[in-house]
């Protein structure tokens, strides 16, 4: 049985549409995020689940169980918010036991759990430490741990990373991943940032306007994307639009380029004519001298190169495009701009999508 399921979940605030009729079902033990850009409906949906809002349509069901009109409190769910929430009068192991508390938990029982849960979280012996006297990473941890002190059924996580500094981001992401692994818990994650997504999911759910624009694992909506938008908003690459030229051979035209592009498999359900979207990730791309042109390479100039740590990114003029190629150290140096270069796109980075637009 699924752990958590939403069937024709609908929000709207007047005349404003909020959510439009949406499913999502979370297996248990899945990390799931909803990713999408600001006022897409990620944390309308999040809420909805909490209990903190009420749907207009719909069913919430966990375990078997309807929760729909299930008041918040009763919903067997912990939360950890944006902002750390903690109680600035109280310690942080009285914090943790918060929930706790309220369930009447005993002495010696309540002292051991909290006890396994700064163990849990790295914070071993800062149980009497005020919220003051703890960073914003300890105090998210500690959130954390106050979330699943009462043993929840699912943890709701709604941008908890986002008002952290970014090594504090990443070390934190990493962890609230080992965390929920180790306990199984079955979660739903919020977020507006890629690459935290991508690093943290079992799947993800892109949303765009209230919808769902698509779900898969991170290594399926990063490879193939299903619409123009999750193309482009998931990672970096150079959009190009164009039609198909021959659908068997998996050929798309794109006016200005002096070669065809394959995708190097048949185009199923696309007919000669239909207008794509065309998408190249730049580490899929290679580049080299022009006096290493290949036939079927395109024929490009040097238009910016921008260090960017691990990779120089190189921006190349084809005709009326720029595209973006990552480099590893020694490819880049023997550029320079204005160079006459090769491209060569192999196959499997052209990502086609039909251009609905």
């Amino acid at each position: 049985m699924s752990e958590l399921h939403l069937s024709n979940i609908t929000k709207s605030y007047g005349s404003s549409v909020a959510l439009h009729p949406l499913d999502l079902t979370l297996e248990r033990g899945e990390l799931v995020t909803l990713l999408g850009p600001s006022g897409c409906g990620k944390t309308t949906l999040l809420r909805i689940v909490a209990g903190f809002l009420a749907p207009d349509t719909g069913k919430i069901v966990l375990g078997g169980r309807d929760l729909t009109r299930v008041p918040a409190r009763q919903r067997d769910m912990g939360m950890v918010f944006q902002a750390y929430s903690l109680f600035p009068n109280l310690t942080a192991g009285e914090n943790v036991a918060f929930g706790l508390d309220v369930r009447r938990l005993g002495g010696d029982e309540k002292k051991q759990r909290v006890d396994e849960l700064f163990e849990l979280i790295g914070l071993p012996g800062m149980q009497g430490r005020y919220p003051a006297q703890l960073s914003g990473g300890q105090q998210q941890r500690i959130a954390l741990a106050r979330a699943l002190a009462i043993r929840p059924q699912v943890l709701l996580l709604d941008e908890p990373l986002s008002a952290l500094d970014a090594q504090v981001r990443l070390n934190l992401r990493d962890e609230i991943r080992r965390v929920q692994q180790e306990t199984g818990i079955t979660t739903l994650f919020v977020t507006h940032d890629q690459e935290e997504a991508l690093a943290i999911s079992d799947r993800v759910v892109v949303m765009q306007g209230g919808l769902i624009a698509q779900v898969g694992t991170p290594a399926e909506i990063y490879r193939q994307p299903a619409t123009p938008f999750v193309a482009e908003f998931i990672g970096s690459s150079s959009g190009l639009s164009g039609q198909v030229s021959d659908p068997a051979r998996g050929a798309v035209h794109v006016p200005g380029l002096n070669e065809p592009l394959s995708v190097g498999r048949p185009l199923t359900g696309f007919v000669a004519g239909d207008p794509v979207r065309i998408y190249l990730r730049p580490e899929e791309l290679r580049l080299s001298g022009a006096e290493a042109r290949l036939p079927g390479d395109l024929d490009v100039l040097v238009r910016q190169m921008r260090f960017m740590g691990a990779v120089t990114r190189v921006s190349v003029g084809a005709g009326e495009h720029e595209l973006d190629i990552d480099l590893q150290g020694a490819q880049a140096e023997r550029l320079h701009l204005g160079a006459a270069a090769a491209l060569s796109i192999p196959p499997q980075a052209v990502h086609v999508v039909r251009d609905v637009r």
